[in-house]
């Protein structure tokens, strides 16, 4: 008979860590932050145009800002970009530590040449940064 109080009660107790657990995550995921201000343009469009593509002056970067709407810190984030045709997802946290803490703004700089391999002689890339898909 105390065997199986006790393993109603042991049955019990899992379900509670497992309920909590389960809202922990939730409310780790229930993180709100807009992206704004997203901005296509070459490294150094100066010495690009006087020099060439000396030092990489001529790689195309954009730029956007991240802002945390959201009560928790952000420390990891992906963000989807569509380049041309093509749809990649960054993702920071994991190797390049990030923290925006509410109501702040973080800006990103991202190298499309490197990173999507969007040739310097090419014209301006359309970019368009998601959320999600």
């Amino acid at each position: 008979m105390i065997k199986i109080y006790f393993r109603r009660i042991l049955r019990l107790f899992f379900a509670v860590i497992l309920v909590c657990m389960h809202l922990k995550n939730l409310k780790a995921d229930n993180v709100s932050y807009v992206i704004s201000k997203p901005e296509v343009f070459k490294r150094n469009k100066a010495s690009c145009n006087r020099l060439g593509d000396i030092y990489d002056a001529c790689q195309w970067m954009t730029k956007f800002v991240v802002t945390n709407k959201g009560k928790d810190k952000i420390s990891n984030i992906c963000i989807f970009m569509q380049v041309n045709t093509k749809t990649f997802e960054l993702c920071y946290g994991k190797t390049k530590r990030i923290s925006i803490k509410p109501n702040a703004k973080k800006t990103f700089l991202v190298n499309l040449t490197e990173l999507v391999k969007v040739p310097n002689e090419s014209e301006k890339p359309f970019v368009k940064i998601m959320s999600e898909l």
